[in-house]
Order: C-alpha cells, then sequence, then structure tokens
C-alpha cells in the first residue's frame, strides 16, 4: 500500500527552531536533560581504511574545490541540430535499466550520464548515433569503476545488434579523444554518501535520496546545479519528506559549505520532478527504486498541500 506523505508549505524551507537550554539546577547535575553531544563520525570512521576518517575532511574539501572542473555546460542542447532534450532523458532512461540489468555500480551510472553531457558539449552528434554513444560513454565508465566489466559484446546484444563491435570500439576511442582522457569525477553519489553518512541516515532515506539524484540524471534542466549542490538537496529534500526535526543540521552545515537557504531552488526542482515521475513517460528509475531492495521508495506519493500563487513551491 503507498504511503502519502505531505510537504507543509509553511515549514518546507524554514530554519531550524533554536534548541531551548536545559536551566542549570542549583546543586548537582541533570543527567536526563543534559544535551548528548552528536558523535564524530570521522573519528568513528577513523579505524576502516574504506571510510579513511582522519582524511575524510580534507578529501571532500578538496572534492569541493574540484567539482566544477568535469562539469558539462548547462545549455549545451542549444548547439545540438539534430537532437533533442527528449531524446536525452529516452537515451539515460535505456542506460539506467541497462544498468540495472547488468548489476553495476551506481557510480558506473553517474560517471556514464557524465561522459555523455561533456561530449555533447563539445562535439554535434546525429541522432541515430546517439544510442551508440550512450553505449560508448557506459562502456568507459566500466572499465573505470566496474572490478568485472561487461564484454564488447554484451554491449553488442543490449542494443539488438544494432551497432557492430567495430562501431563501439571507434565510438569508445572518439569519446576518449574529445575528452582528452579526462574520466575522473565528481558525482553527486558520492557527495550523497558523505551527507547521509555524517547524520547516519538510515537505510529508506538513502534510498529515497538515491532515488531523487537518479532521478535528476534524466532531467536535462538538472545540469544546472553542481554536484554537492544536487546532492545535499537530495538529503535536505529526503528529511523533509520523512519528517526529521531539522532537515539541515550543523554538522551538514560545516561539511558541506551550503546553508538550508543555499537548496531552495535545487530542492523545489527535485520536489518538481519528483512529483512529476509517476506520470513521466520514463519509468526505468521508478520502477528501479519500487523494488524491495530500494524499501520501495519510489510508491512514496508526495501530496502537496501547497497553494497557488505567490506560495507555491514552484
Amino acid at each position: 500500500m503507498e504511503q502519502c506523505i505531505s510537504l507543509d508549505k509553511e515549514n518546507f524551507y524554514s530554519k531550524p527552531r533554536a534548541t531551548s537550554i536545559p536551566t542549570a539546577r542549583s546543586f548537582g547535575t541533570d543527567i536526563t536533560n543534559s544535551v548528548i553531544p552528536q558523535p564524530d563520525i570521522d573519528e568513528l570512521d577513523s579505524s576502516d581504511p574504506q571510510k579513511l576518517g582522519y582524511y575524510a575532511r580534507d578529501i571532500y574539501n578538496y572534492l569541493h574545490s574540484i567539482e566544477s572542473n568535469t562539469l558539462p555546460s548547462c545549455d549545451y542542447m542549444k548547439r545540438q541540430t539534430d537532437i533533442s532534450e527528449k531524446m536525452r532523458a529516452i537515451l539515460i532512461d535505456w542506460l539506467i535499466e541497462v544498468h540495472h540489468k547488468f548489476k553495476l555500480v551506481p557510480e558506473t551510472l553517474f560517471l556514464t550520464v557524465n561522459i555523455l553531457d561533456r561530449y555533447l558539449d563539445k562535439h554535434i552528434i546525429e541522432r541515430n548515433r546517439l544510442q551508440l554513444l550512450g553505449v560508448g560513454a557506459m562502456l568507459i565508465a566500466c572499465k573505470y569503476e566496474e572490478i568485472y566489466a561487461p564484454e564488447i559484446r554484451d554491449f553488442v546484444y543490449i542494443t539488438d545488434k544494432a551497432y557492430s563491435k567495430e562501431e563501439i570500439i571507434a565510438i569508445e576511442f572518439e569519446i576518449l579523444k574529445v575528452l582528452e582522457f579526462n574520466v575522473t569525477v565528481v558525482s553527486s553519489y558520492r557527495f550523497m554518501e558523505r551527507y547521509a553518512r555524517l547524520v547516519s541516515l538510515e537505510d529508506r532515506g538513502f534510498h529515497l535520496a538515491r532515488y531523487l539524484i537518479e532521478l535528476a540524471l534524466v532531467e536535462y534542466k538538472m545540469l544546472r546545479y553542481n554536484a554537492s549542490l544536487l546532492a545535499a538537496s537530495a538529503i535536505y529534500l529526503t528529511h523533509k519528506i520523512l519528517k526529521k526535526p531539522n532537515a539541515w543540521p550543523e554538522v551538514l552545515v560545516s561539511n558541506s559549505r551550503y546553508r538550508d537557504l543555499d537548496l531552495k531552488n535545487c530542492a523545489r526542482d527535485l520536489c518538481m520532478v519528483l512529483q512529476g515521475a509517476e506520470k513521466c513517460s520514463m519509468q526505468s528509475v521508478r520502477k528501479k527504486f519500487s523494488l524491495p531492495m530500494y524499501g520501495g521508495v519510489s510508491k512514496i506519493q508526495i501530496c502537496s498541500v501547497i497553494n497557488s500563487g505567490r506560495n507555491k513551491l514552484y
């Protein structure tokens, strides 16, 4: 049964309420009313060689500083003469389905879309080669991210032999040449992982935030936002949907460089994408996140109580 969650227009972008400070007792210590400090996640992760708690803040500060280096232009479609935003959306929707069927790691999908957009930003392409471009982008991403990458014959098969092995190899080389072999990028998924970890987000919330950033992959207009802002807005909106008491706590402010007001526009656009997901013709992301392994988060229906007029969310 689908769960319906309302978004209150007056509280959607409200600032966190100030917490009251317990009044000191005349003697002794009031243990029951004392504020329990939030554990330092990076300190807890210091003994984990995969999380690198000692270096996490420095690593993500660096990633914040370089994320704009590999962003495609948000208006490149104006220069394309034979393809449209709708064609891009259809292609990415199909790539998401392929990614899921091949059981690839999340980063492969985000890198695939980044390679696709950066190539289209620099090179004009005919519509009959757009799917070939998508296949080539995913092949490169698989080789970069996967331990056991699919073989070229697998990509020939998924295109129903529309393209040959030689054509896929040729487009792979062309993509790498156009991008000057720069395929190391910072994705919204990596930032989302970081923010979710900092607030100890439960599995359901993590899947919902991931659902939001994967929906954003299909939407051309979301290219206007950089990876960290998109991830931060996804966590913020997730907290709002799940009715967390503080949608953007101080630990995220200090680790993301964003305050809650900085997330307003991106969170609004994400909310609009989420509310339109059910009626959208591209359904791969929604079907994927309806599965039990993702907590069925795409079945959550956002029932907006926002009135029309100046107070409308979007």
